[in-house]
């Protein structure tokens, strides 16, 4: 095969673009459509199904927004008697009327006939009467009723992730439980008759079962639940009989290996022969490039390269977005890049090509992006570390001091 036919397809099928072929993926996937209830606390990572909303006006009543004196604006700068002191929690406050006023702590309800509060460094006190030093203006310092909004209005809307702000803001609501969509099931099948167990010490003709981990991890923090993983051995009939077991169970299928260019590998045949429909087998981009997606009803199989650095590129490209969309978080896309200066020298050939890297923040604001040194996709040592993904255009030369794009991880 010439490198030109290299470049331009994979086993005859022509190389899409990463964005094409994520759409491709994404316009096949449907959104959970029901719901299951969980506790609040346990909703950490979860998609919610419903929204959450305010079960009652809020604040319900004007409160102070610091600690200071609630009286009345139009009194101006005169002395004030001091009529009592409202703390957060207080249920009995007093009226206020001309020349008097209330010590309101932060939080604390302001009185009927309150219009402003003055803060306490702005006072002064003298044997039960309030001299104020600054003209009091209406409104000031007070979280008026309602404000947040009022009963019935969405805080939180179906189709987000919860993250611990959220579930703060939730327990605002009074929400003990929350309906939140089921996470989708995911069966991880790595293949390769090399392959044997991570823990074990391997003979010098076979690697550690590394990938699997690292898989099911990614899904995890993706928000998937792996139901089983496993190893299977380069034979046909075994893989078969694994693909349609995991069909049987999963969401989404994942494998590892056997999608490429070698005598055993096996799988796109396997796809076949159980009647999964290929949206795309190919993708121009380094590394990955033998990545495969398909669906079956509902049902998809992403079937990732065997090294390394391909397989955790590829997952982050497509099974991310993909999981995201099966989970029913809304708008799930490609992950967006974002701005950065290189520290470190990086180039590409005729494909966009992902490395792996590490961001951080420079002196001068700027995020400093240095990509990990690697011998190729199949050197997993280059992910120790990594935080973020350089991406580079085809073509491309980066010097140290260029400006770059990257893709954060996690």
């Amino acid at each position: 095969m010439t490198s030109d036919i290299c470049e331009s397809q994979h086993r005859g099928n022509p190389l899409v673009s990463c964005e094409s072929a994520l759409s491709q993926l994404l316009m096949r996937a449907t959104p959970p459509r029901s719901a299951e209830p969980i506790p609040l606390l346990a909703s950490l990572g979860r998609v919610l199904g419903k929204a959450i909303s305010l079960d009652r006006m809020e604040p319900p009543l004007p409160r102070s927004a610091m600690d200071g004196f609630a009286l009345r604006s139009e009194d101006q700068e005169i002395p004030r008697e001091l009529l009592s002191t409202v703390y957060a929690g207080t249920a009995e406050v007093p009226m206020i009327g001309v020349g008097q006023a209330v010590a309101v702590m932060t939080g604390g309800t302001v009185p009927p006939g309150a219009d402003t509060v003055v803060p306490v460094e702005c006072t002064e006190v003298h044997e039960g009467t309030l001299f104020v030093q600054e003209m009091p203006l209406a409104g000031r310092h007070i979280r008026q009723a309602g404000e947040m909004g009022m009963e019935g209005k969405d805080i939180l809307h179906a189709g987000q992730r919860m993250t611990s702000a959220d579930i703060t803001a939730a327990a605002g609501c009074g929400a003990k439980e929350v309906q939140v969509f089921p996470k989708p099931r995911v069966v991880i099948l790595s293949t390769g008759d090399e392959v044997v167990p991570w823990d074990t010490i391997p003979a010098l003709h076979e690697v550690r079962d590394s990938n699997r981990v690292g898989v099911a991890l990614q899904v995890e923090s993706f928000g998937g639940f792996v139901v089983e993983q496993t190893h299977v051995l380069d034979d046909p009939e075994a893989l078969e009989s694994s693909v349609a077991d995991a069909l049987a169970i999963a969401d989404l299928v994942i494998t590892i290996g056997g999608v490429s260019m070698g005598q055993k590998d096996h799988l796109p045949e396997v796809f076949a022969s159980l009647h999964v429909e290929k949206l795309f087998h190919g993708v121009s981009v380094q590394p990955g490039k033998p990545v495969w997606a398909g669906c079956r009803n509902q049902q998809f199989v992403l079937g990732l390269p065997g090294n390394p650095i391909s397989s955790f590129v590829m997952l982050e490209i497509f099974g991310r977005p993909l999981l995201n969309q099966l989970s029913g978080q809304h708008s799930p896309k490609l992950p967006q890049p974002q701005a950065g200066v290189l520290l470190t020298p990086a180039s590409s050939r005729k494909r966009p090509r992902y490395l792996p890297a590490t961001s951080s923040v420079q002196e001068d604001g700027l995020i400093g992006v240095r990509v990990c040194e690697e011998s190729g996709s199949g050197d997993w040592s280059a992910l120790a570390g990594a935080n973020a993904l350089l991406l580079l255009p085809p073509r491309a030369e980066r010097h140290v001091g260029d400006a770059i794009t990257y893709l954060p991880l996690g």
